[in-house]
């Protein structure tokens, strides 16, 4: 008597579709644009606790995977793990990207932002390399450090370094702590430790934006002066001039002041003091020339930046720049400017 098995007549299972296995391809690409827009859109251009309680969720949810990955731990739906891991990093790197280049002004931090950027749509195509611990160890550790720039600060109110130093100890002290608890002796933390030296190195050199500080406006303006809640003054239209600097151009009657104006948005609680760097080009020495520095104290909370202004008197004709920077160094917003003598040239009333 023989015995036949009965025919499978089950449908594949959806995911297994030949259409659908085709169309997963794009779904890297689909998420990063999708994640990115939803970000945008939701985060806003301010840091709010709300959103660095999601980022704690995401990070202590790829701290919870990383640990069953380490420890070989199986369930039912164990294999979609790494599908989960790669969904918190490419959370924490789309909000990190929105923040860091919010505080970016000059071109270091724009670098620094353009690495996040590699990073976030990287982990797009990096779900199947996440069992190597070695390299969810270190992505792990750059989240960690850039969550705890942000909470400390505003747990803190302060924009300390040392909350910055502080943060990327206790992440180095984290994925220690994930080391020990994993089993798989292969797996190394060696390039965490050396990415989170890095990190402090990027910092010393104010390449690392100075989060969580937004500029949200820098100009220079003729007679700026304060008018019950608001700045009021006058700035000038750049107009065309193709065959010369692209910076806009500030007509100085004699004795006049340059203003400029700064509107810099800090959390709720956060007081700190930034300084307008006024420097002066010198075209035959080709280099920037400090022309003052004025320290500039402003408190947080205030949704469009807390605005405050500086001015030089009798500048010389020329090019011109402030930095606006934080207590660290790091640049907050930059206005480039070039001072000619004789009336103003197209003025335009403004209320700040």
């Amino acid at each position: 008597m023989s015995s036949t098995e009965p025919e499978n007549t089950a449908s594949p299972r959806f995911l297994d579709r030949p259409v659908v296995a085709k169309a997963r391809r794009y779904f890297p690409v689909v998420a990063f644009v999708c994640g990115f827009l939803w970000d945008a859109i939701t985060l806003g251009n301010q840091i709010k606790p709300s959103d660095l309680f999601i980022l704690l969720g995401y990070l202590a949810g790829a701290a919870a995977i990383l640990t069953m990955i380490g420890r070989g731990v199986t369930f039912r739906g164990s294999q979609y793990l790494n599908t989960v891991l790669q969904f918190f990093f490419g959370g924490i790197f789309s909000a990190l990207f929105i923040f860091y280049f919010l505080s970016s002004s000059d071109l270091p931090g724009y670098l620094f932002v353009i690495g996040l950027a590699a990073l976030l749509i990287g982990n797009e195509f990096l779900e199947s390399a996440y069992s190597e611990l070695t390299l969810s160890w270190a992505f792990f550790t750059l989240s960690a450090i850039m969550f705890f720039n942000f909470a400390l600060a505003h747990l803190f109110h302060s924009v300390s370094t040392f909350w910055f130093y502080l943060g990327t100890l206790i992440a180095a002290l984290l994925v220690v702590g994930l080391r020990q608890l994993s089993r798989h002796d292969s797996a190394s933390i060696k390039p965490s430790i050396v990415l989170a030296l890095l990190v402090l190195v990027l910092h010393f050199f104010n390449v690392i934006p100075p989060v969580p500080l937004v500029k949200k406006e820098i100009l220079v303006a003729h007679d700026l002066r304060k008018e019950g809640n608001h700045y009021v003054g006058a700035i000038e239209s750049p107009g065309w001039r193709f065959w010369r600097s692209s910076a806009p151009v500030f007509h100085r009657k004699a004795g006049e002041r340059v203003y400029c104006f700064t509107s810099v948005f800090a959390p709720n609680g956060i007081e700190t003091t930034i300084r307008h760097r006024w420097q002066r080009y010198d075209a035959n020495r080709e280099e920037w020339l400090e022309a003052g520095t004025v320290p500039v104290h402003i408190a947080g909370g205030r949704r469009g930046g807390y605005r405050a202004l500086s001015y030089k008197s009798n500048a010389t004709p020329g090019l011109w720049r402030v930095i606006a920077e934080a207590e660290s160094g790091a640049a907050i917003g930059i206005v480039l400017f070039e001072v000619e003598i004789g009336d103003r040239a197209r003025p335009k009333s403004v209320k700040l």
